[in-house]
């Protein structure tokens, strides 16, 4: 007789899991040094590298 075999019971997630990721989470945050003003700088780095380039060179002279 063929019968359909019962689906295993779902895994249980263990709570210290959630607990040890909050605790990670928390340090993280606390220990990175990635503030506002990184964030900016990197994108100013990321966006304007040309403009920073044909500065250098002189062939652009933008007001002050």
């Amino acid at each position: 007789m063929n019968r359909r075999q019962k689906p295993p019971p779902p895994r249980t997630k263990n709570p210290a899991y959630r607990q040890a990721f909050e605790m990670l989470d928390a340090a993280l945050e606390k220990c990175t040094r990635s503030d506002n003003y990184e964030k900016i700088r990197r994108m100013r780095v990321a966006y304007f590298s040309d403009v920073d380039r044909l500065q250098a060179s002189g062939k652009l002279v933008l007001p002050k």
